[in-house]
């Protein structure tokens, strides 16, 4: 009686799942964050700070979640997540001790 296009919903849901991939959420929350923060003036307020570590512990956890999974897509996005971390985090050692 109601047909409201039950697998033209279903097409579009899968579309919507397949750009809102929890896979990505850091490329779309940590690095915009992480570069602004590593492009900023100093000195820094103690919440920038703390931004900045927390998007770190952020790159490692992602990127050791991603790592233990099976699917190459999912590990090759878990070593760029820790590669991120890594870099992020030497950058604004050397940034802090120079």
């Amino acid at each position: 009686m109601w047909n409201l296009g039950g697998s033209n919903v279903r097409k579009q849901k899968k579309k919507w799942e397949d750009y809102l991939d929890p896979l990505y959420l850091p490329l779309f929350t940590a690095f915009p964050i992480e570069w602004w923060l590593l492009l900023k003036k100093p000195p820094f307020s103690a919440i920038e700070i703390t931004l900045y570590i927390i998007g770190i512990l952020f790159f490692v956890f992602s990127g050791a979640v991603e790592t233990n999974s099976e699917e190459g897509k999912s590990q090759l996005f878990g070593y760029i997540y820790l590669i991120s971390a890594l870099l992020f985090a030497s950058i604004s050692l050397f940034r802090w001790l120079a």
